[in-house]
């Protein structure tokens, strides 16, 4: 295989396990916060109750945080898969456009939701954070579509 295009595909994969991880580590989290998982439990994210601390200067109820949270779950739950085929099917730029086009473009929505949601929650710690991540997944998806691979 072009190591060009091997790079590529191990990028969009990396992004696909990382993704993946971050998805489960807030699944944990949902399930302890549901009793599912005992407290002891260590693969958690704690993002539940950082959701509840970046809200309560607005008294969100916990039903919207619980909500806000679902829904950024099932978003990167979407990505990582999303990834997963991007990187599966990723034979060079050409083969698998699409694929890569709607991973990142899922991604980025989601970081870009964040920095949103950083602003409007008076947030600023969590921006730099959420605006690396957008960052790194724009350099990613350049790197993706503009290397040479001949």
């Amino acid at each position: 295989m072009n190591p060009v295009i091997f790079l590529k595909r191990l990028l969009l994969l990396l992004w696909a396990v990382w993704l993946s991880i971050v998805f489960l580590s807030n699944l944990a989290d949902a399930a302890k916060e549901l009793g599912l998982l005992d407290a002891s439990w260590a693969f958690a994210s704690g993002n539940g109750k950082f959701i509840q601390e970046t809200t309560a200067r607005y008294g969100t109820p916990a039903a919207v945080n619980t909500f806000l949270f679902a829904g950024v779950i099932l978003w990167e739950g979407i990505a990582a898969v999303l990834f997963w085929r991007a990187g599966w099917s990723f034979r060079g730029r050409s083969t698998a456009r699409k694929a890569v086009y709607l991973a990142f473009t899922t991604s980025l929505l989601l970081w870009g939701a964040f920095l949103i949601a950083d602003e409007v929650c008076i947030a600023y710690p969590l921006e730099s954070t959420h605006l690396r991540l957008f960052i790194a997944h724009l350099a990613t998806l350049l790197a993706v579509d503009l290397l040479a691979e001949g």
